[in-house]
């Protein structure tokens, strides 16, 4: 099932990666369809790190995945990068052409203070209002496509812990990047289909792989959460031993032990701290080793505590102190 959850997560970024450069292929398109000559162009590619770098958004999506886990990260990484696209496929359909926000990009973001002198504003004084547009959906598509490979090369390890982890990482972006060069092939073929160039089709077939990115991320989310019993980390140093009896074992590191049953049918316990209380049954002359047990996890509310100083100190005395009696005997 691991090389499953692999692949769905490939998938997912051989998509993204098809739609970060869906646009480089009809750059000349772009031009004569847009007005974007290379400087508006290259700017708006550009983009795509802005907020990851110069924002640090990458450093939060970091924090998100290590709070939330890695399937609600995966699922927000599909989303985001699905609303960046949209956006930039609406900054380059001929719906934009003549609307409001056609006027406010044109009259707006024309200068960045800093970033401008430093040269990495993503928008500058001339550069066409569909290309600004499409450079804030590019933008908000870079923070998920980049949380989305944290996030994969989170899942990675978590599937193939001490399996074949180096050879499932090359696998993902082996496939993955084959994403770049399926661009190449069809944004094109989408521009001119039909013997009408559209450069907003092209667009249109990115946007629809990202559905399929996010549907990927869903079925991802839901299997993860079926199967992380089976494939959860191991539990070490678990308390296993015989009901009434002090006599049992601990797990080791990686969750593996060993016990025996030579005393008739009994109930072995299974405690750890933070973990609901498990219990199997051993038959006489059995032995039990590296067994997968699932434990619960427990939620412990504790009572409010209120410490305060007492009135009158009580004075120290030896009488009936078993304490003092003991010292005395020793």
């Amino acid at each position: 099932m691991r090389w499953t959850a692999l692949l769905l997560l490939a998938l997912a970024m051989f998509c993204s990666y098809i739609f970060m450069d869906i646009l480089s292929p009809i750059k000349d398109l772009m031009q004569s369809q847009r007005g974007w000559d290379s400087t508006a162009f290259g700017t708006m590619q550009g983009s795509e790190t802005f907020l990851n770098v110069f924002v640090f958004f990458l450093i939060f999506a970091g924090i998100i995945l290590d709070k939330m886990g890695v399937r609600f990260t995966a699922v927000l990484s599909g989303a985001v990068m699905l609303c960046g696209g949209i956006i930039k496929y609406y900054a380059v359909s001929d719906y934009f052409i003549g609307s409001g926000l056609e006027t406010w990009f044109t009259n707006n973001l024309n200068y960045i203070p800093g970033f401008d002198e430093l040269g990495i504003s993503p928008f500058y004084q001339g550069m066409p209002a569909s290309a600004k547009f499409a450079a804030v959906g590019f933008m908000i598509f870079g923070c998920g496509c980049e949380m989305a490979g944290i996030t994969v090369s989170r899942g990675i390890v978590k599937w193939f812990k001490g399996r074949e982890t180096a050879l499932a990482m090359g696998s993902e972006m082996a496939l993955a990047r084959l994403g770049v060069a399926t661009c190449m092939i069809f944004s094109p073929f989408f521009a001119k289909l039909g013997g009408e160039i559209s450069v907003s089709r092209s667009v249109a077939f990115g946007v629809v792989l990202l559905c399929i990115a996010l549907m990927m991320c869903i079925v991802y989310f839901f299997m993860d959460k079926k199967l992380d019993a089976q494939t959860g980390e191991a539990l070490p140093f678990v308390q296993i031993f015989f009901a009434g009896t002090n006599n049992g074992t601990i797990s080791d590191d990686d969750g593996h032990f060993f016990l025996s049953n030579e005393v008739g049918d009994t109930i072995v316990l299974l405690k750890m701290v933070g973990y609901k209380t498990d219990t199997l049954v051993l038959h006489y002359g059995k032995s039990v080793s590296g067994k997968k047990i699932s434990l619960r996890q427990m939620a412990t509310e504790l009572n409010t505590v209120t410490t305060k100083p007492k009135g009158k100190k009580d004075k120290y005395s030896r009488r009936d102190n078993p304490a003092v009696e003991l010292v005395e005997r020793v």
